[in-house]
């Protein structure tokens, strides 16, 4: 990249609209943490609530406990895969290998969970398993169809948004772990139950039903992510409900606690085969198999990696007045990019201005939180 397009393509970095939000998501907080006020979107960049946070999402507080060993992180060169195709593996933003035992209560305090959560990723799946990306059956099965259409594609993972592990077990079980100690009343609890009936599941047993834990290891994903969805409003919270954004920060992994959704670049894996197999995740039963290859630096905006794609989402917009990436992006199997010196070029230059952003203020001409 020639000293001209770099300094074009900073000065286009510099007018992104997500630009606080991805600095934020490597550099922490920062002067925002002396706002006597903070917004909810400052509090919770990546919407992991409908009800502003309590703190900071990155100061909620829970504890885990190790459970197995993730391969260890490697640092990749994106110029030796120039030429290879990438496709994404879009996951949700849970953490992997280890045990959440406890999560914050609404007084601030620690809560133990009667029964601690297996958390399975998630962005770490490729460094804990045998299988480098696991979906849904029939998700799967339309990814590994259209990956064997692809010349020898590399799967990248890339970020849902905030609230994307709604449909897993682990929100469930972490969830569940929350209701069982929260002071709702049989009031409150009717009065979910009824909506839940009336607009999601006739047959729901209900919240506080002892074996609800067993009916929702058998709802489908789709309902078991309403079901959150429903209990995320303000009604039930002031009545005793927990609060579901912080459950949701509680098993997001950290690094992408406040990142933009389509973050990407997190994790590289190669393929050993397009055919599917069952996998052990207790939500995303079926995985294509493969090895780890490992990380770029920082994660990178989507439509670095992604250009096609959301140049394709551009030209609707201007065409239709109508786009929508997030769920054009999850329901496009086929989704791939050759890494060119165009991607090479911009990656470097991102992960460059991340690395020394203070030497590069200039260029730039923001504030982190104005």
């Amino acid at each position: 990249m020639g000293i001209g397009s770099a300094l074009k393509f900073l000065e286009n970095l510099s007018k992104r609209a997500d630009l606080d939000q991805i600095i934020r998501s490597n550099e922490g907080i920062g002067d925002l943490a002396n706002k006597a006020k903070p917004t909810k979107p400052q509090l919770d960049p990546a919407g992991l609530g409908a009800n502003k946070l309590p703190d900071f999402a990155e100061n909620i507080e829970y504890t885990t406990t190790d459970q197995g060993v993730l391969i260890p992180k490697v640092e990749l060169d994106l110029s030796d895969y120039m030429g290879r195709t990438l496709t994404p593996a879009y996951g949700d933003r849970t953490y992997a290998a280890k045990s959440l035992t406890q999560i914050q209560g609404p007084d601030g305090s620690l809560i133990t969970l009667d029964q601690p959560v297996d958390m399975e990723g998630g962005n770490q799946f490729m460094r804990s398993n045998d299988g480098i990306w696991a979906s849904e059956e029939g998700a799967m099965n339309r990814k590994a169809t259209a990956m064997g259409n692809m010349d020898d594609p590399v799967m990248v993972y890339t970020a849902m948004a905030g609230q994307a592990g709604d449909a897993s077990r682990m929100m469930s079980d972490a969830t569940m772990g929350m209701v069982e100690q929260s002071p709702i009343t049989k009031k409150a609890a009717k009065a979910y139950d009824e909506r839940i009936r009336e607009t999601l599941d006739p047959n729901w047993v209900g919240i506080q039903n002892p074996n609800v834990r067993e009916y929702l290891k058998n709802m489908p994903m789709t309902v078991r992510r309403e079901l959150w969805q429903e209990m995320d409003k303000k009604i039930y919270k002031d009545q005793g409900f927990p609060d579901l954004g912080v459950i949701r920060a509680a098993i997001t992994e950290p690094e992408l606690l406040t990142s933009p959704s389509f973050s990407t670049g997190r994790s590289f894996g190669a393929l050993d085969s397009i055919r599917t197999s069952p996998s052990a995740h207790q939500t995303y039963n079926t995985q294509v198999e493969g090895s780890y290859l490992g990380a770029l630096p920082y994660d990178v905006p989507g439509d670095l990696i992604w250009r096609d794609f959301f140049e394709d989402m551009a030209t609707r917009k201007i065409e239709t007045g109508k786009s929508n990436p997030q769920r054009a992006f999850l329901m496009t199997p086929s989704i791939q990019q050759k890494v060119d010196q165009q991607m090479v070029d911009e990656v470097g230059a991102f992960t460059e201005m991340l690395k020394g952003r203070r030497s590069c203020v200039f260029l730039f001409h923001f504030r982190l939180f104005p």
